[in-house]
């Protein structure tokens, strides 16, 4: 990839980044970052190799083990440069988790956990570390990808669950997202998260929720009007009439061909606007959607009544973006393979891990966008193809192997040059 603009930008967002780190240990992990960006593994080690390391490996221990920097401050400042570099009115969050399998006993916060993933060389319950991730669905010209914001490890002590750790990390960042106090902050979750105890924190914080429920859900047309006239006895109804299957079929079916899950695709949907007994009654808007491939009706509700249907639909499918974003980061960049012996360094490290795949996933949007001839890498016979992270990924093992980081870190202004 011969293309200096790309570097250039990739360069000012690393300095950027430091902004939030101790001078005392910038240039190291500067090098430890840029380990994570050329190796494909999750061990330091193949970081420091990968880098050509100046330092004494204790130098690089201690970073993880002992210096004193925090990793949610770096995690906070990714999340201003996406602000900065992507601006919108119109933010979408993702809440969702993934396991990483562990033969260790040792591990932090290790425990069987439920495979869903039912593959069939894989037992149903495995040893492991569960995560929990924040992520934020970005679009950017027709591309459209999921970001790694915060990543928490679950602990399994007093009344921790996953749905309180996932509105940890929400609460964390929220702020930043409010930038004028006009924005609209949107949190897009699978059915595990569909429940009160979640979305009901998340609607008092002024964030829609948008997420699959079972069919079967509790839903009905209105409150019931209780008579001050003529009671009955036993418990005033609260509720009118149910949508039950029968209701839910005599709902007029529209059809829609919407660009999601990879491509434009024929969809089937009705809707209506109802109360949800599992919110304690507040007002939903309720989509029945089916796909082409599918023989069963899909129920998605959002607590967004100014959305229409169509747009729910599209809104949900950003969701499944976090999947394969799970998959990179686990495998591209090593975070299955990440191992500390302590909670805390496993975050630091794995905070890392995160933010050199944000750094090279934002360069892929700003080249595959195409808006701009300068930011477009020169492949030529790769002219109409779509410019993948991958693709930027090799282009900057290539460039900082060539170079190495001696050569670009200038040591008086603590700050990376080309």
């Amino acid at each position: 990839m011969n293309n200096s603009a790309l570097h250039v930008i990739f360069v000012l967002w690393i300095n950027v980044m430091l902004n939030s780190l101790p001078l005392r240990i910038i240039s190291t992990y500067v090098e430890l970052l840029i380990g994570a960006i050329i190796s494909q593994s999750g061990h330091i080690t193949d970081a420091l190799l990968a880098v050509g390391h100046q330092k004494h490996f204790t130098t690089y221990y201690w970073l993880i083990e002992h210096a004193k920097w925090s990793w949610l401050k770096v995690v906070r400042q990714l999340a201003q440069l996406i602000i900065s570099v992507f601006p919108r009115a119109e933010w979408n969050l993702i809440i969702d988790d993934f396991i990483c399998p562990r033969s260790s006993k040792q591990a932090p916060e290790v425990k069987y956990h439920k495979e869903h993933s039912q593959k069939p060389n894989r037992s149903q319950y495995i040893w492991g570390q569960q995560w929990v991730a924040l992520g934020i669905s970005l679009t950017w010209g027709k591309m459209s990808v999921c970001l790694p914001l915060l990543l928490r490890l679950h602990k399994y002590v007093g009344n921790r669950t996953k749905i309180t750790t996932g509105l940890t990390l929400i609460r964390a960042l929220l702020q930043l997202f409010r930038q004028t106090g006009e924005e609209r902050i949107r949190c897009l979750v699978d059915a595990w998260y569909m429940k009160a105890t979640f979305i009901l924190p998340l609607l008092q914080r002024g964030i829609q929720v948008i997420g699959q429920v079972r069919c079967d859900t509790a839903l009905f047309s209105k409150a019931h009007q209780v008579s001050t006239t003529s009671r009955t006895k036993g418990r005033p109804r609260k509720y009118a009439k149910q949508f039950t299957a029968e209701v839910v079929n005599r709902l007029a079916i529209h059809q829609a061909v919407l660009d999601i899950y990879g491509g434009p695709k024929q969809v089937l949907y009705r809707s209506a606007r109802c109360l949800a007994r599992f919110l304690k009654g507040r007002s939903v808007m309720a989509v029945w959607c089916q796909l082409p491939n599918q023989t069963k009706w899909s129920l998605i509700l959002s607590t967004d009544l100014s959305l229409t249907p169509e747009r729910i639909i599209k809104l949900y499918a950003r969701r499944w973006k976090i999947e394969p974003m799970f998959n990179e980061i686990k495998h591209g960049y090593g975070v299955a393979q990440a191992w500390e012996q302590t909670s805390h360094n496993v975050h630091r490290w794995v905070s890392m891990l995160c933010v050199a795949y944000s750094l090279t996933r934002m360069l892929s949007l700003l080249a595959g966008a195409k808006q701009d001839e300068t930011l477009i890498p020169f492949i030529p016979w790769r002219s109409n193809k779509a410019i993948t992270a991958g693709i930027i990924r090799q282009g900057l093992q290539l460039f900082f192997r060539r170079y190495g980081f001696k050569r670009l870190w200038d040591q008086k202004s603590k700050k990376l040059k080309l």
